[in-house]
């Protein structure tokens, strides 16, 4: 019924469930107490009470003990809710409304289960689903109405239809907007992230760079650049050369601040934007990041430098200015031998 789903949202549902489900269980057991407490007690109740009781100390024993058989209970508690909301509906409606002229307290629970499955299910089994408990309502309304009418009982079935199809319009064009923007911020987050690494791509340094320009801001960038990477890749093979751009990438993310953004430029070229940080700074952390990956042993290498060219933002800089004199201070660094530090002051 659910389609299979990232891991975060897996954790979001267990959380979700971790906290909702003793939640439940409670007001059931109070739910069932008071009505045991009653000299006139509801059969549906004595019936429906102690049932969900037991489903939610299966779901329960489910989350914490047998995660592995957490879909199929699921799917299970979805049918057996439905099947008791339609048992406690079809007798309020045809054996309580006429005396008590009132849907009860189960009604103010079904918004919540709505919308629980329009986030537990796809949008198309949760279209399903509350159609049919939406249809079923309404035949029971439908049966039972000749014998309200006129009575204040019918307005309020008919009110209660009515306000639960506007809701489930709402809900259903609420989930829409909701999944358009998540798909466009996904694929916004494809356009700016390099596959291979996680790193943001060419495309988000450029504009994380024009912004800098914009504010003239206090910024130094970095270029780096892997020694030798086409020897590795000739040598290793290309899945060899991935796994070290990987390990490239996390061994310099450790030595990095959460303000600092390091980018894959393209190939073996990584680009490191530092806000508020002169130039004297930039030029020591590449040192630090220069001796940490020169000692590092590699999994697939038997060693690994790299080059770096630093410059800052100056006045009246534009991008290509910018990045040219990082381009010449690595150029420099390449040419004195690599594996060093160049910095370009002009």
């Amino acid at each position: 019924m659910t389609n299979a789903m990232p891991l975060s949202l897996q954790k979001l549902k267990y959380r979700f469930y971790a906290v909702l489900l003793p939640v439940f269980l409670l007001v059931a057991s109070m739910g069932w107490y008071e009505e045991f407490k009653k000299a006139d007690k509801d059969p549906a109740n004595m019936i429906i009470m102690p049932t969900l009781i037991v489903l939610y100390l299966i779901s329960i024993f489910v989350l914490f003990f047998k995660k592995d058989w957490s879909e199929a209970v699921e799917k299970f508690m979805i049918i057996a809710v439905c099947l008791v909301s339609a048992v406690k509906f079809t007798y309020v409606v045809t054996h309580e409304l006429e005396q008590t002229m009132s849907l009860g307290p189960f009604t103010f629970w079904m918004p919540m289960f709505y919308m629980f499955l329009f986030f537990l299910l796809n949008i198309r089994w949760a279209l399903i689903v509350t159609a049919a408990t939406y249809v079923w309502f309404l035949g029971v309304g439908i049966y039972k109405l000749p014998d309200l009418m006129g009575t204040p009982a019918s307005f309020l079935l008919i009110h209660y239809f009515f306000a639960n199809l506007v809701f489930l319009v709402t809900l259903f064009f609420l989930h829409t907007v909701k999944q358009s923007y998540i798909k466009a911020e996904v694929l916004e987050e494809m356009a700016n992230t390099d596959y291979l690494t996680g790193l943001p791509n060419r495309r988000k340094i450029d504009m994380e760079l024009m912004k800098g320009l914009e504010t003239q801001q206090k910024l130094s960038i970095i270029y780096l650049d892997i020694d030798h990477f086409k020897q590795i890749n000739d040598s290793y093979g290309h899945t060899a050369g991935d796994m070290v751009l990987k390990e490239f990438t996390n061994k310099t993310l450790e030595i990095l601040d959460k303000e600092d953004l390091l980018g894959r430029w393209g190939g073996e070229e990584f680009m490191l934007l530092l806000k508020n940080r002169d130039i004297g700074k930039a030029k020591l952390l590449a040192e630090k990041i220069r001796k940490h990956i020169s000692q590092h042993d590699y999994e697939t290498i038997n060693s690994l430098t790299a080059s770096f060219g630093v410059a800052e933002l100056q006045g009246g800089d534009t991008l290509d200015s910018l990045l040219n004199r990082a381009d010449k201070a690595l150029y420099e660094a390449k040419n004195n031998g690599r594996n060093q530090v160049a910095v370009n002051e002009q």
